[in-house]
């Protein structure tokens, strides 16, 4: 009798084994499901951030197997963009801009290069092209007696926005290469410079010159300001404009 309840409590303790490594596997591991329809899409960001307002999916744009970028049209006239990942065995909304002004989304926290530039600009502000720039500010320091100077980078990527209002720009090759470089060397000589997220170092940053049809800088006033609403955690920045004043030829 002690040797068959025995038994039974060990095939008891193996199934809520099994049972817990399969639900493990299936929150944390499962590979994404298909990406939900447009209607699905606008239903579910109306319900967690109703100011939202989503009336039209402009489009889903894939960036890899678990990050979507969804640009969208509310029915107020705006412009927004909503970044999508796959959590916890479920797609949902980690971030809702009711306006798209243009950021930074990196997708590998291990990898600051991963990272693409997303937008969704209101037609009404007349930006057909956009100068997009990498800066490394110069700089100075003195580390355990070691003087160390900096250079300036400046790298340009000049983008047509075309007809469509949003779009997706993966990092140029030179500038993952910078950013990979620039980080092993931090690592490796375990300087301040170092970042993980692209941002942290207050010497890089990225920023933007928007253009109209005449190449003249202009404001994007309908596209800035607008309300946000964070659902999860992501890696994700603000792309500055840059003022001429700012560039060296």
């Amino acid at each position: 009798m002690m040797k068959k309840r025995t038994a039974l409590i060990t095939i008891g303790i193996m199934v809520l084994l099994l049972l817990s490594l399969f639900f493990i596997y299936r929150f944390y591991f499962a590979k994404p499901s298909a990406f939900p329809p447009d209607e699905q899409l606008a239903e579910q960001m109306n319900n967690v951030f109703p100011k939202a307002n989503v009336e039209t999916i402009q489009d889903t744009i894939k960036l890899d197997t678990e990050h979507v970028f969804v640009p969208f049209q509310s029915s107020d006239n705006h412009y927004g963009a909503s970044y999508w990942i796959w959590e916890r065995n479920e797609w949902k909304p980690a971030k809702i801009d009711t306006l798209g002004k243009p950021m930074i989304w990196n997708i590998d926290s291990e990898n600051p290069s991963a990272s693409h530039i997303v937008w969704n600009l209101h037609p009404s502000d007349g930006i057909s092209k956009a100068d997009f720039y990498l800066i490394r500010k110069r700089s100075y320091f003195i580390s355990r007696g070691e003087h160390t100077y900096i250079p300036r980078i400046q790298m340009k990527e000049s983008v047509n926005f075309g007809e469509e209002s949003y779009g997706v720009l993966a990092l140029p090759d030179d500038w993952r290469s910078f950013m990979t470089e620039t980080t092993e060397m931090a690592s490796e000589q375990k300087l301040n410079t170092a970042f993980t997220n692209i941002l942290t170092d207050k010497n890089i940053f990225i920023g933007w010159m928007p253009l109209n049809d005449h190449h003249k800088v202009t404001y994007p006033e309908h596209s800035v300001n607008g309300n946000s609403f964070n659902h999860s955690y992501i890696d994700i920045g603000f792309v500055g404009m840059v003022d001429k004043d700012e560039l060296e030829k």
